[in-house]
């Protein structure tokens, strides 16, 4: 969508107060280096509506109030598009959820939507315990000291990979170098933010060689995955769980999850997906007449299964991975919490044939019963969260409240790691206290204090699958590691924010079994 800006039309025109650049892109050369604490200085020194300019023509406004958010994400979204930073993620994952507008959209969503009902959600949940087992079990050695953000990053890779591919997932072999081109794909597209680096885009530098070459590996790899898949038989394909009411119902009523883990994947309901309006069990059409509004009930192209396994590949790790990362960075540091974690595991009432080594395995059904790793994994996204700011761009004119309105073309940033260290929501913000997250106190709070994965028809269509993930995997890791950091390391620890907040020199930790083989 091409957005018309009134900026400068109006030279009356009041702006709320903030910084301003000495040089042209000073600022937003800064921003770009290290934008949280640019961000929180502006936020200290000017308040909760702040404006400057990154270069001579983008007018960017910081908000830092959650009714405004709230405003800005749910109320009057249509008045918004995505940020510029997101129009350059197209580059990877092209016209997938994350970067897609309007109409096209809210098709797109309802036919991703079929991937991620209830019934399906939870057959993914056990192949997350499973598959988190055996990564562990096969990867890891008692007493060795590893980056855990890079083998979270593994962990989580492999996982998507195996929800998205079933038996065609990739390999543990292939994890690696994936995960390095990733890391490459992610810093490239970083760099181009800024307007004056874009030219190295025309050059064949080495730089953007490697970009070019990763992302056409990644992009071999998907489409190989969506060709072995149009190539099952008809009968197998109608063997596949997932396509009617019916079989969802039977697989409830019968609680037989286990024997379908190896049929269910998300890329072969993606392919047999439409764009007709679900209810809100999403499995079925509203109506009638519903159906018949949907005059031409359409699939998607290889083009957009593409662009969708692309973005949930991408978004359906890195954040996760980030989320345990900090987690078991956080309970290094706090053995008494994590004290209360394996308290409340070992309270859980364990079934004979969990496991041929006699341990604990945690699954889907032990959720309820892990309120408090809940509650840790909530204090981690506050102190950490994955996704450290959202961006908008208006398409009109927009008025933020009676003295202030935000001019067509404009940029508005709203940042989760502002609001979740802010002490007029959190008390002792900077402390890490899960038991903070009571049912009194969420009921308390403003609904955009605390908002890790977004809001609004545009928030993360993964949110319940990325909750049940992480606290599968952070109950098993913790019932059966011990995890501790090198004190030495402790300094170089710093974050890193760039699509995701990662820590910028990966976190050296040592791993202890907890069991006996």
């Amino acid at each position: 969508m091409k957005v018309k800006s009134n900026i400068n039309k109006d030279r009356n025109h009041v702006y709320p107060p903030g910084p301003r650049e000495i040089f042209p892109y000073s600022l937003a050369f800064k921003f770009i280096s290290n934008p949280l604490p640019i961000l929180k200085e502006i936020f200290e020194s000017y308040g909760d509506i702040s404006h400057f300019k990154f270069g001579p023509k983008l007018h960017v406004y910081l908000i830092n109030d959650p009714y405004l958010i709230e405003n800005i994400l749910v109320k009057h979204n249509q008045y918004f598009v995505k940020s510029p930073g997101l129009k350059l993620a197209k580059r990877v994952i092209g016209n997938g959820l994350i970067t897609n507008e309007g109409e096209s959209h809210s098709k797109q969503r309802r036919r991703v939507q079929q991937a991620f009902t209830k019934d399906k959600i939870t057959i993914y949940g056990n192949i997350i315990t499973e598959h988190c087992i055996e990564y562990t079990d096969t990867n890891w050695r008692d007493g060795t000291i590893v980056d855990i953000h890079k083998e979270m990053t593994k962990l989580t890779l492999s996982i998507i990979s195996k929800l998205l591919f079933g038996n065609n997932a990739i390999t543990l072999n292939e994890i690696d170098k994936i995960s390095d081109q990733i890391t490459l794909i992610i810093e490239y597209i970083n760099k181009l933010r800024l307007p004056f680096l874009r030219f190295i885009e025309r050059l064949p530098i080495p730089l953007t060689l490697e970009y070019k070459d990763a992302l056409k590996q990644l992009d071999n790899i998907i489409y190989s995955k969506i060709d072995l898949q149009r190539q099952k038989s008809p009968v197998k394909e109608n063997k596949k769980i997932g396509r009617s009411k019916a079989n969802d119902t039977q697989l409830s009523e019968h609680n037989n999850f286990q024997k379908y883990q190896n049929e269910l994947d998300i890329l072969s309901v993606l392919i047999d997906s439409t764009d007709k309006r679900m209810t809100d069990h999403n499995e079925q059409l509203l109506s009638d007449k519903d159906e018949e509004q949907t005059k031409e009930i359409s699939k998607m192209t290889d083009k957009q299964i593409r662009d969708e396994v692309m973005t949930i590949f991408l978004a359906g790790h890195e954040t996760t991975a980030n989320a345990l990362t900090w987690t078991l960075y956080l309970l290094s540091c706090h053995p008494k919490i994590e004290s209360k974690i394996l308290a409340e595991i070992d309270a859980i009432p364990k079934e004979k044939e969990d496991d041929k080594n006699n341990r604990k395995i945690i699954t889907v059904k032990d959720l309820s019963r892990l309120k408090f790793t809940e509650k840790v994994l909530m204090e981690s996204m506050r102190l950490y969260p994955p996704s450290w700011a959202i961006g908008r761009q208006t398409i009109q004119n927009y008025n933020l409240n009676e003295k202030y309105s935000v001019p067509s073309g404009s940029v508005i940033i709203m940042s989760q790691y502002l609001m979740h260290h802010d002490v007029r929501y959190f008390s002792d913000p900077e402390k890490f206290d899960p038991e903070r997250w009571s049912l009194k106190f969420r009921a308390s709070m403003p609904r955009f204090s605390y908002f890790p994965f977004g809001g609004g028809p545009r928030s993360c269509i993964g949110e319940p699958l990325a909750w049940i993930e992480g606290i599968i995997v952070l109950a098993n890791i913790i019932n059966n590691w011990k995890i501790t950091l090198e004190e030495k390391d402790i300094a170089n620890i710093k974050l890193h924010p760039l699509v995701t907040l990662r820590p910028k020199n990966g976190i050296k930790m040592k791993i202890l079994k907890r069991f006996n083989d």
